[in-house]
């Protein structure tokens, strides 16, 4: 009896196999292996999530409490959410990815689909964008202040547009050296930036809790 013939769905996760086994073999030895893992650690929530609550105690601007609230809570939805489905649809990672150079602190992370570094970049990329006019602000009120942070900003205010530049291109890099570094399918990356766009909008206009962020800051600080 003749085998049916692959679904549409079969039919593009074996284009996705073979596009993004083409992408690894082509360019991975071509790239400094070591840059590529800056990448890694740099999208990690290990890394992400420590350094953005140290940011919030460091920087004093109250007016970059909304993005900050924003910024911790969708870190924290973005993994629960990228660990879920991943339990769920349990994609293994390609078989060339090197588990020896690879940290997998809990079990779904050895699946795939989809990459939680992708999403996790583009939600901060997205955050970033939507917040620009917040930055703005915060870009003044360190002016007014003075200091070491404040003498940073210049005068013409092109240091926000430098940051969200900087952190978009930071994204688009990142999410695209998962699949040269082998770690995960070119479908993976891609449905996993989609994701962190939209966990990106929905922190803007729902994830907030600024009044209680403002009010455990001021205890900090007042220490």
């Amino acid at each position: 009896m003749a085998e049916p013939p692959p679904t549409l769905l079969q039919k593009a996760l074996t284009v996705d196999t073979k596009f993004s086994h083409y992408l690894h073999s082509k360019f991975h030895t071509r790239l400094p292996i070591f840059f590529l893992l800056i990448l890694e650690i740099s999208a990690d929530f290990r890394f992400s999530f420590p350094i953005s609550l140290s940011l919030l105690f460091a920087l004093p601007l109250p007016s970059l409490l909304p993005f900050f609230s924003s910024l911790l809570l969708g870190l924290l939805l973005d993994i629960a959410t990228v660990g879920l489905v991943k339990i769920l649809l349990r994609r293994p990672r390609p078989p060339y990815n090197h588990l020896s150079s690879m940290s997998t602190p809990v079990s779904a992370d050895h699946f795939s689909f989809p990459s939680g570094h992708s999403s996790r970049v583009s939600f901060v990329a997205a955050l970033v964008f939507l917040y620009k006019e917040v930055m703005e602000v915060a870009a003044v009120e360190a002016r007014e202040k003075g200091g070491v942070f404040g003498s940073w900003v210049g005068e013409d205010g092109k240091l926000v547009d430098v940051v969200v530049v900087g952190v978009c291109v930071w994204a688009v890099v990142t999410a695209v050296s998962r699949v040269l570094l082998g770690r995960h399918y070119f479908f993976d990356v891609f449905a996993g930036f989609c994701l962190g766009v939209i966990e990106g909008v929905f922190a803007f206009r729902v994830l907030r809790f600024d009044d209680i962020l403002s009010t455990f800051r001021h205890q900090i600080w007042s220490r």
